[in-house]
Order: C-alpha cells, then sequence, then structure tokens
C-alpha cells in the first residue's frame, strides 16, 4: 500500500488516532501475519523491472502455495482459457502483480485456515463472499478478477480477529453482518473501541495490499464513498454490496430495504441491468459453492 506521503487519496485514510485504537484493540488478537513469500514479492513488484522468473521460481518453491494457487487459477471460478501448469506459465500470462494478488489471496486463507467456533463460521463466510466477488468482479470491466479475490479475501479480516477478542462476536455478527452492518461496528466500537473496517486497513497495510483494496476494505459500509475515488475503487466497493446481496438471497434473505439499497447502488455503479443481474442471481443461487 502507498504511504500517505504518496498517495493522491491520503484524505480517505483512517485518522490516525483511530488506527492506534485498532492497533491496541488487537495486540492480544491471533492476527494472522504476513508471510515472507507475500512481502518478497511485494518488494518484487516495486522494482523499476520486476524479475518475473525470479518471483516465479520463489512461488514454486512452496509446493503446497504452488498447488493451490494453480487449482484456483484453473477452477471454474476464474474460466481460464488455458490450463495453466505452472508457476512460470502463470506469470508469462497472467503478470506479476495479478499472480501476486491471488498468491497474497491463498495465503491469507492457508494461515486462518485452523479458526473454529464463531471465527469459523465467519472464515467460510468469508470464503464464499471472495467466490462471490470473482462473480460479480466478471461484470465489470473495470476490474481483474484477482483484484476482486483478493478483496473479497481480505474485507472481512477484522471481524475475524475480533471473533478471538469477544466471547459473543460470532452470534452477534451472525445477526448483523449482512443487514445491519452500521448496528454491527457501534456493538464493535462499544466493545473494542474499534471497528472491523478499520482494523482491516490496518491489516491492510502490514500486508502491503494494493491501495485500492485497502481503501474498499475501509469504505466498504459508506452511505456513499468519496466522489474522488476512480472507477475501479467504488467498482470494488459495488462488489462488496453486491456480494452481500448474494450471501443473503443465498441464505433466505429477501426484501430487506438496506440490501436493496445496496444492489440499486452496485447495479447503477457497475452499469449493470436488471437482466443481466437476475441471470447471475439464478445461477448462483443454482449453484451450491458459488462457482
Amino acid at each position: 500500500m502507498s504511504s500517505p506521503a504518496a498517495s493522491t487519496h491520503a484524505d480517505q485514510y483512517p485518522p490516525r488516532a483511530d488506527l492506534e485504537a485498532a492497533f491496541q484493540a488487537v495486540r492480544r488478537a491471533k492476527v494472522p501475519q504476513a508471510p515472507d513469500i507475500v512481502l518478497s514479492l511485494r518488494d518484487e513488484l516495486r522494482l523499476p523491472d520486476p524479475d518475473l522468473m525470479r518471483a516465479a521460481d520463489l512461488i514454486a518453491q512452496d509446493l503446497a502455495m504452488t498447488g493451490q494457487v494453480l487449482k484456483t487459477i484453473n477452477s471454474p471460478l476464474f474460466a481460464s482459457r488455458t490450463k495453466i501448469s505452472s508457476i512460470r506459465q502463470a506469470v508469462t500470462l497472467m503478470g506479476l502483480r495479478r499472480l501476486t494478488n491471488l498468491v497474497t489471496a491463498e495465503a491469507f486463507s492457508r494461515l486462518v485456515g485452523d479458526r473454529e467456533g464463531g471465527a469459523r463460521l465467519i472464515l467460510d463466510f468469508i470464503q464464499e463472499q471472495a467466490r462471490m466477488a470473482v462473480s460479480v468482479a466478471a461484470l465489470a470491466p473495470e476490474l481483474t478478477l484477482d483484484e476482486a479475490y483478493l478483496f473479497g479475501m481480505m474485507q472481512g479480516v477484522g471481524s475475524l480477529i475480533f471473533a478471538d477478542l469477544i466471547e459473543d462476536y460470532g452470534n452477534e455478527w451472525t445477526l448483523q453482518a449482512l443487514t445491519a452492518h452500521q448496528s454491527l461496528m457501534d456493538y464493535e466500537r462499544r466493545a473494542l473501541g474499534t471497528d472491523h473496517v478499520t482494523v482491516g486497513f490496518l491489516l491492510a497495510g502490514t500486508w502491503r495490499l494494493p491501495e485500492p483494496v485497502a481503501l474498499a476494505i475501509y469504505h466498504q459500509h459508506a452511505s456513499e464513498p468519496p466522489q474522488q475515488f476512480d472507477a475501479s475503487l467504488r467498482a470494488l466497493i459495488a462488489v462488496a454490496r453486491l456480494s452481500r446481496v448474494l450471501l443473503a438471497l443465498r441464505r433466505g434473505i429477501e426484501d430487506n430495504h438496506a440490501l436493496l439499497d445496496q444492489r440499486d447502488w452496485g447495479l447503477n455503479e457497475l452499469d449493470v441491468t436488471p437482466e443481466t443481474w437476475e441471470r447471475l442471481v439464478a445461477r448462483l443461487l443454482a449453484d451450491d459453492d458459488g462457482t
């Protein structure tokens, strides 16, 4: 993520006091730390002339990561036209930035995969949300599927952390996450002095996520995202909202005013017709795993 001094959106970052409160709140939590492979790939991306083969060989040293990334790339969700059989082939066809996004998402998934109880419930939701985000992003030419997948995986990290800090958080989250996010954040602030979007932004910084992903995490629940956000950043927020609508529909939640407002805003932002949306809904509701 860009430093505030180098960013054109620094005025849309959380206030420093809010970030400090978030840091203090999660100090005793089980916080997923970015693995070396993710940080090394981000370092490579910062170079004027990144070495694609060096980056590919770095990923290939981790056989489990290699297998998972190739499985994701070749899955129906990503609808690759060509079967990709190696990381070198992947980086050549996709580019390092897109491949790094997928590695980051899979590294995060692997790190938090052993969560239990309320955290497990939230993690299952996050993984389903990431799949929904990719499906929605296919309707948005401003976005790449890997960026939507990374955002989908990381946008709920604050809630995942809170499940380890607040005993009944899983129950509260279940009741409010889809239809009453403002009430959920009010509950979080009363309990911890911070909320899941601020913690998510904080973690996005330590994981060196792309700035648009970090900002979309922080502003995902804003009634109206800042007008100065470019089309791709606003599209990420639209993807978040439409993904939640899909998750609600898959759980039989319909005719909720808050969700209908999110749907209408998201469709307008992405310039998606009601007919196209209904076709997507029908397909995903008929598909048990959302792919």
